[in-house]
């Protein structure tokens, strides 16, 4: 039986709402964490040498591309408890889920324990890499157990929890945490601290969702075994391609490691962090279209699946132009935040920038590749992506230093989103872009225009505040005058409704 002739337009707006609702609620708290994140890091920058911190850096990185690859048998948490039948297989897709990537976890960092002092005398960065290496290393289970708890929160829709242990209490504590380390003098105390805190607000969060969703620990059931071989099939691609997805992300540390200095270290990471400001519009989108799509996708309803990838990624690439311009135009005061040490380097953060603008420019292509059970067509397109990269990083690093590796990186992450985007119209016939993201490229015009105008007639401090204020007008009135489709405009109308009687 077909589908009403209406039901795409309800599934549409229903669909946008959810995914609107939990940017706009996130949005807010994933700033909040940028904006520790940003200060922990201006702390410790500050209060040790660029080479103290990128040796630091370069170490919690390596922690991290460790941890990447334990989640990645994390997304089925997401794809599969919002579309469970019973109580019962409910508690087993958790409880395997988390057992397996503990384990996994538990096996990296020993791997990492005792591989440290060989990788510090190989990389020649020093006796101390070799020490924040081991304290990462055991602090990575205790890391993977709080991301753990962010996505059964996220699989749940808890969209104000997931935000408050996630987005606020850990960087909270971090923050906490590196006024401490720099107060004592000592980076280590710091590494350790960050793991500490990253278990123990993880475990109160799991105990949260166990309690308020009646989850329970259950390894037995009547189809237990079929459950956990479907979860494996699921997330057995994800886990491997995350070998390649992980290598684009955070290969470049390595690489760091092996050609380049702790200060370069320093430098890519404040770079990576900055650029990630960029991102906060797609991250808000991303933290509930996951279970989102994966319903609509089994429910058969494709042309809604198709109008929310294309209203999402334009209102994705709306916030990220107006979010990129500045952060560039006004590059030397921003790298000034984190010492002089940082600024001649102001150069390079465009790259880092217009990196992340191409990795949020199609949307979240990658995770529609995965709710619409593609995983293994995203896993041959990282892997042999990686391999082209890998080719061309290391010549680059190793004859041209930093700004080769912010090629290198600016590279790869354009390359892998528009590949992403083939793959995704090949396989569904969905694809991002309409006539209308156009639009905040021609507004962002008169925004640069008015940015640099202000930067020659005012003096610092005051130029970037005002420059961005200013510009942030002339953009914004850009595109009321470009316009906005009627399903953007029914978004803006049904939030709005919902808000004003919340607080009513």
């Amino acid at each position: 039986m077909s589908e009403p002739r209406d039901d795409p337009d309800a599934r549409l707006a229903d669909a946008l709402e959810r995914v609107a609702h939990g940017a706009v609620v996130s949005v807010p708290s994933i700033l909040g964490e940028r904006a520790l994140t940003l200060a922990f890091t201006a702390v410790l920058t500050n209060g040790f040498s660029a080479g103290a911190y990128g040796v630091f850096a370069l170490s919690r990185r390596l922690q991290r591309f460790l941890l990447r690859l334990s989640l990645g048998f994390r997304s089925g948490l997401s794809r599969f408890l919002p579309n469970t039948d019973s109580r019962e297989d409910r508690d087993v897709i958790a409880t395997f889920a988390a057992l397996l990537i503990f384990v996994t976890a538990g096996v990296f960092g020993l791997a990492l324990f005792f591989a440290a002092p060989v990788l510090a005398d190989a990389t020649g960065q020093g006796h101390d890499f070799g020490v924040f290496l081991r304290l990462f290393a055991l602090g990575l289970p205790a890391a993977v157990w709080l991301r753990t708890a962010g996505e059964l929160l996220r699989a749940f829709e808890e969209v104000g929890p997931l935000n408050l242990a996630v987005r606020v209490a850990y960087p909270l504590a971090q923050l906490l945490v590196g006024v401490v380390g720099v107060f004592y003098l000592d980076l280590a105390a710091v590494a350790v601290g960050v793991w500490v805190v990253m278990g123990l607000v993880g475990v109160v969060a799991v105990a949260w969702v166990a309690f308020v969703h009646d989850l329970r620990p259950r390894i037995r059931a009547p189809n237990a075994t079929e459950l956990r071989e479907k979860y494996l099939r699921f997330t057995a691609p994800l886990f491997v391609g995350g070998f390649a997805t992980t290598t684009q992300r955070l290969g470049f540390y390595p690489l760091i490691a092996v050609f380049l200095s702790g200060t370069a270290g320093g430098v890519f990471a404040v770079g990576v962090l900055l650029g990630g400001l960029v991102r906060l519009p797609l991250m808000g989108i991303n933290q509930f279209i996951p279970p989102i799509a994966a319903a609509l996708n089994d429910e058969g309803h494709r042309e809604a699946l198709k109008r929310l990838y294309h209203v999402t990624s334009r209102l994705v690439l709306v916030c990220v132009t107006a979010l990129s311009v500045p952060v560039v135009v006004y590059r030397e005061p921003v790298m000034r935040v984190f010492g002089p040490a940082f600024v001649p380097y102001a150069y390079l953060l465009p790259g880092f920038v217009l990196a992340q603008f191409a990795a949020c420019a199609a949307g979240s292509v990658g995770i529609l590749l995965t709710m619409t059970d593609n995983q293994r067509a995203l896993l041959v397109t990282n892997t042999a992506l990686t391999l082209v990269l890998a080719v061309v990083s290391v010549p680059l690093t190793a004859l041209y230093g930093l700004p080769g590796l912010v090629f290198a990186y600016l590279l790869m992450l354009t390359l892998n989103n528009g590949m992403e985007v083939v793959v995704l119209y090949y396989l569904e016939g969905l694809q991002p872009f309409t006539r209308a993201h156009t639009r905040p490229i021609v507004a962002a015009v008169p925004f640069v225009a008015v940015a640099l105008a202000v930067q020659f007639v005012l003096p610092s401090p005051l130029a970037p505040v005002v420059g961005t204020l200013l510009g942030l007008a002339a953009y914004t009135g850009t595109l009321l005058v470009l316009g906005f489709d009627p399903a953007e405009r029914e978004l803006v109308a049904a939030l709005t409704a919902r808000y004003r009687n919340a607080l009513g």
